[in-house]
């Protein structure tokens, strides 16, 4: 069963089955990848947001505690502004303003204290009249004191609690001036670590978390992780070289990533405030910043794999389901063309029998006849001579003989098969191209290389009569007077050019009209496709070209001389 083109339709069968697997698989695989791609743009949409919403968190949580130690020491201001006023102070009633001073309640863990210029007069953590401390027994007393002048108010930075062993305080004073406006001390209240820390503690982070409050040196006044509050955990790295580069009235919200005091990597959420110069810090491990990003990437490696592997079994399910009919299709397919095959042969092998029978028949018979009519009628030619017509009328008969016996023998020189297993393709090439010029009167020019005679025999009687049949059609159709036979070996293929300078297949005086491709030509074709190759033919009015071309198999005998070399340099058109 031949197509258009003359390929066997057989072979769009072949492997088959496997194309079915290919496209089946593949169109799974596309499924599961573009649902996993969809699921995981999803996942990691909503990951990250929880990401960000970690960040955004921390940052307000230590919003929230900047603002609540501001207010701590806003309150505070305003208890040592309402104690400043009292008429026991302006009266220099130091009892008297001890007695208030006392009854004012504080948190637990602090205490008040009036100060003059010189040191203490007055501490409700000791009877009045004790001898108190000195400002000169304070090494950082002259930087104390110039802050309260200068601003009138001051916050300290952390110093050891003389209350609680092991924790911190925070001293804030209020300067307190004489009618004159000059500073004659100032009022102070002392806030404890443990107070401050349990504004931390209304915070309501995870356990990982570490939350801080350090003074302006970026020392810890009171700092809480997992639930325990101290003074030791320091400041990670990377916030004090950022502080340490900013102006300390200058409020300044940020967020930094580094390592903790343990090496391990955290997110840095930080407030530094301008009225306390206070920082709060939030440091959260970077694990559980990444954490929906991981165990999102961990749920599409598994959704992945369970897609693939589903996915892999349903595709093996239907490729076989569909494959078993294909299967068989091709099987039966494949026995067709084997049979096809096999009938192609039987019939070229029958054609060759058959030619070589009319060959013998035509030669052995026919011509004979013709030959001895011939004869007759030179018998008769003296009979006729006394009448003019009838001398014209047997010299038509005797040219008609002529020409009949000169058909004849060149039907039976095409038809008659050379001894090709004696001479080699090239010689019987060479001279079954020659003879048929010299009976044809066509100029036949021929380039055969030696090559050829190295091609399997099947191979090179197909070839043979491929340009037997060739011929047989420049003779009977072309009207040529050239006829030009060329071979060549060139990049793994036998080409094999016929072609003449006749009036083409398409000539529009015939009457047949268009080209049509007769019995030879898909004889030719039938023979070339048992080895694989294809026959190309084109035609104009300037004549008709017949292309044969098969595919050779590498072999370790063939050889390239310098006229093969030049054959395959020629250009085929």
């Amino acid at each position: 069963m031949l197509d258009g083109s003359g390929q066997p339709l057989t072979l769009a069968y072949l492997g088959f089955p496997l194309r079915i697997k290919r496209r089946v698989a593949l169109i799974f695989a596309t499924l599961v990848l573009a649902t996993c791609l969809v699921v995981a743009a999803l996942l990691l949409l909503n990951a990250r947001s929880q990401s960000q919403a970690i960040r955004e968190r921390a940052l307000s949580t230590v919003i929230a505690l900047s603002f609540g130690f501001d207010q701590e020491v806003a309150a505070g201001n305003a208890l040592l502004k309402g104690l400043s006023s009292s008429p026991a102070l302006k009266l220099a009633d130091a009892r008297g303003f001890y007695n208030q001073l006392k009854a004012t309640p504080v948190h637990d863990g602090s205490w008040l204290i009036l100060q003059d210029m010189d040191g203490q007069v007055a501490n409700t953590l000791r009877p009045f009249g004790t001898p108190l401390p000195r400002h000169r027994d304070f090494p950082n007393y002259p930087e104390a004191l110039n802050r309260i002048r200068d601003r009138g108010w001051a916050v300290s930075g952390r110093m050891t609690s003389i209350v609680k062993a092991g924790t911190t305080v925070i001293a804030l004073s209020l300067r307190v001036d004489n009618d004159d406006g000059t500073m004659k001390g100032f009022v102070t209240t002392i806030l404890s670590q443990d107070h401050l820390g349990s504004i931390l503690e209304a915070q309501r982070v995870p356990g990982e978390w570490t939350l801080g409050l350090y003074d302006r040196k970026i020392q810890p006044i009171v700092t809480m992780r997992a639930g325990e509050t101290s003074s030791r955990i320091p400041v990670p790295g990377v916030l004090g070289s950022r502080l340490g580069a900013i102006d300390g009235d200058t409020t300044v919200t940020g967020v930094v990533q580094g390592t903790d005091e343990r090496g391990i990597p955290v997110l840095v959420a930080y407030r530094s405030s301008g009225a306390t110069n206070w920082t709060t810090m939030a440091a959260v491990p970077l694990t559980l910043v990444e954490a929906p990003v991981r165990d999102v990437l961990w749920q599409i490696a598994a959704m992945a794999a369970a897609l693939l592997g589903t996915g892999g079994l349903a595709a093996l399910f239907t490729a076989r389901q569909v494959e078993h009919p294909f299967r068989a299709l091709s099987d039966q397919v494949t026995g067709a063309r084997r049979r096809l095959s096999e009938l192609s042969d039987q019939l070229l092998a029958l054609q060759e029998e058959e030619r070589q029978r009319i060959a013998r028949e035509l030669h052995d018979s026919t011509a004979q006849h013709l030959v001895a009519a011939n004869l007759g009628l030179a018998g008769l030619g003296a009979m006729a001579r006394r009448s003019p017509g009838d001398r014209k009328v047997l010299a038509e008969v005797e040219g008609l003989l002529a020409q009949a016996l000169q058909e004849l023998r060149v039907f039976t020189y095409l038809l008659h098969p050379p001894n090709l297993a004696k001479d080699g393709l090239q010689a019987t090439l060479r001279d079954f191209a020659e003879g048929f010029a010299g009976r044809t009167g066509l100029t036949a020019r021929i380039r055969i290389p030696e090559e050829v005679d190295e091609l399997p025999p099947d191979l090179q009687r197909a070839i043979l009569r491929v340009v037997q049949e060739a011929l047989t059609n420049v003779h009977r159709h072309a009207g040529a007077s050239r006829v030009w036979v060329d071979a060549r070996i060139a990049s793994g293929r036998l080409v094999v050019r016929i072609r003449d300078n006749g009036y083409g297949m398409a000539r529009g005086d015939r009457p047949e009209g268009h080209a049509r491709l007769g019995v030879g030509i898909t004889g030719m074709r039938a023979r070339l496709e048992q080895f694989g190759g294809d026959l190309r033919i084109r035609t104009d009015q300037s004549g008709t070209s017949v292309m044969a071309a098969v595919p050779l198999k590498e072999t370790g005998t063939r050889r390239r001389t310098r006229q093969d070399a030049r054959l395959g340099d020629e250009t085929l058109s």
